[in-house]
């Protein structure tokens, strides 16, 4: 335990505090993984957080953020702070890739949808299916991996958050003892399928991998809009659903509805795929 920033949180809040709704949504955000800090001083007991508006060098008495010029209460850049420094029990999420990125240092989105409509039409439905179910509380998604993601990999939209973590689509136990035997690893043939499969993570995860295939954790870095990007294709390529004169269900294209007047829907005209209605 940290006893110097211990005194000091002790000393500046009064234990109620943090027994409220106020404090229990902001610790709720100070678990997020886009709270991820850039740096903890555990000596100094400070930190540094990244936000869409600059970075906070954030003490335990202390946020230049406005919520807590606001509030004079913690705000969730303390309370991550604290959970940090050890003096809050919590579980909280850590992911570089999910670090906020000043707008003044994120991609334009006129270069966005270039990149986006130079991806092939199943990498495009693949990123609408992940962009439409991204969180900014929960940005990492577990998808499996394939030709489509690997496209988006490359192209730098898809990022592995978690590079060497990963699941494995396991087949049955006797393709698992193949692998095994033409890769010469020694087992036991009576050995759980659970102990073959890890033998196969340890030694041959690659060869594993390419044999069953696997699932991996990705996200869109914070330098595109995930939103935008949600908008776009789900307005490119989504269709609704409505009653007919006759109270049968029709489905239209949303390029042959209003759309919203916005700069989604300008890059849309731009590109030949929407008219101005």
């Amino acid at each position: 335990m940290n006893e110097k920033a211990l005194k000091k949180w002790k000393s500046t809040w009064d234990s109620s505090i943090h027994e409220s709704d106020f404090a229990a949504k902001r610790i709720k955000s100070a678990k997020s993984a886009k709270l991820t800090p850039v740096k903890i001083d555990p000596t100094d007991c400070y930190g540094y957080f990244q936000g869409t508006h600059g970075r906070y060098e954030t003490f335990l008495d202390y946020c230049p953020c406005g919520d807590f010029h606001r509030s004079k209460l913690p705000c969730k850049h303390i309370y991550r702070l604290a959970i940090e420094l050890g003096l809050m029990n919590e579980e909280v999420k850590n992911d570089k890739n999910a670090i906020a990125t000043p707008k003044n240092e994120r991609i334009c989105l006129d270069h966005v949808i270039d990149i986006v409509e130079n991806l092939s039409a199943d990498a495009q439905r693949e990123l609408l299916t992940i962009a439409s179910n991204i969180r900014s509380t929960s940005p990492t998604y577990l998808t499996e991996k394939n030709t489509y993601i690997s496209e988006l990999i490359k192209c730098g939209i898809f990022v592995e958050s978690e590079p060497n973590k990963y699941k494995i689509k396991f087949g049955n136990k006797a393709d698992i003892l193949e692998l095994l035997e033409s890769e010469n690893i020694q087992y036991d043939k009576k050995s759980k399928k659970s102990v073959l499969e890890e033998l196969c993570i340890k030694y041959i995860p690659e060869k594993a991998i390419k044999k069953f295939g696997a699932m991996i954790y990705v996200n869109i870095p914070t330098t595109y809009s995930s939103k935008k990007i949600h908008y776009y294709l789900h307005r490119k390529y989504d269709s609704e659903l409505f009653y007919d004169e006759n109270m049968n269900f029709k489905e239209i294209p949303l390029l042959e509805t209003k759309l919203p007047d916005d700069d989604v829907t300008n890059q849309l005209v731009k590109r030949g795929y929407y008219k101005q209605k």
